[in-house]
């Protein structure tokens, strides 16, 4: 069900609710927006993970892969990122594997590399687009100019959407890496904004992302408006409030008043 949030006035972290009349421009995370990336990173985990289990049973302990991925796995990510902003680098899931491997099992950086090579030799062609990303992008860009802003490493970013023919959609595509800014920075989205879109003002262009520590807080921060999509029906926090949520990216279309 879509949620429009109610308006409260000049307060950072309230919600606001979502002004459809504004919007101008609309702009697309990628990874858990447009394609279906998490089940691609656990799907790929599952293999590796089954081989180091193999070598240290310990960690059959922590659980199957599906559940040492999304629970175990994804938050030392998360930690490494947070501490070094080290998303770019080859070094960011590596460590992640190693970091697993070191608290749940024995130092042994040679098994963990391995499993990380064939992780990354695995995921790329496991990523699929959510059903309705085309039908969403086809019927949004016939009426407003489009930007796709994702934080990443620039070579699978790309490879990304290069894989599903992206780039044909949008306007401009804004990707972490190649610009040194990174979501939720305030300095990315005014960069989205620049030329050719530099005509639209940041009140008029609308953020759909997945996660609301760098798309909403992020969209809020540069003085976007901002959509949270919400497939897994996650509970909302305290902290970063969008200005509408949806359960797909379809109920975007309604919410717009394209369909």
């Amino acid at each position: 069900m879509t949620t429009t949030r109610d308006s409260t006035p000049d307060a950072a972290h309230e919600p606001r609710g979502l002004d459809v009349a504004r919007v101008e421009v609309v702009s697309f995370d990628l990874d858990g927006t447009l394609i279906d990336s998490r089940t691609a990173w656990r799907d790929g985990f599952a293999a590796p993970f089954a081989r180091l289990a193999e070598r240290y049973p310990a960690l059959l302990d922590l659980g199957d892969s599906a559940h040492v991925h999304d629970r175990i796995f994804q938050k030392y990510l998360i930690e490494i990122w947070e501490r070094v902003r080290g998303e770019w680098s080859p070094d960011y899931v590596r460590d992640g594997w190693r970091i697993l491997l070191d608290r749940h099992a024995i130092s042994d950086h040679a098994a963990a590399d391995a499993a990380y090579e064939e992780y990354e030799a695995t995921w790329p062609a496991m990523m699929r687009l959510f059903e309705d990303s085309l039908e969403v992008l086809e019927t949004v860009q016939r009426r407003y100019p489009l930007v796709l802003l994702t934080n990443g490493n620039a070579t699978h970013q790309r490879m990304k959407i290069d894989a599903h023919d992206l780039e044909k959609w949008f306007h401009r595509v804004v990707v972490s890496e190649e610009v040194g800014l990174v979501k939720p920075d305030p300095a990315i989205f005014a960069h989205a904004l620049s030329a050719p879109l530099d005509i639209f003002a940041a009140p008029s262009a609308l953020h759909v992302g997945d996660m609301r520590s760098q798309d909403i807080a992020g969209a809020r921060a540069a003085g976007w408006q901002s959509a949270w999509i919400n497939r897994g029906g996650a509970p909302a926090d305290d902290e970063h409030h969008p200005d509408i949520e949806i359960a797909s990216l379809s109920e975007l279309l309604d919410v717009l008043g394209l369909r």
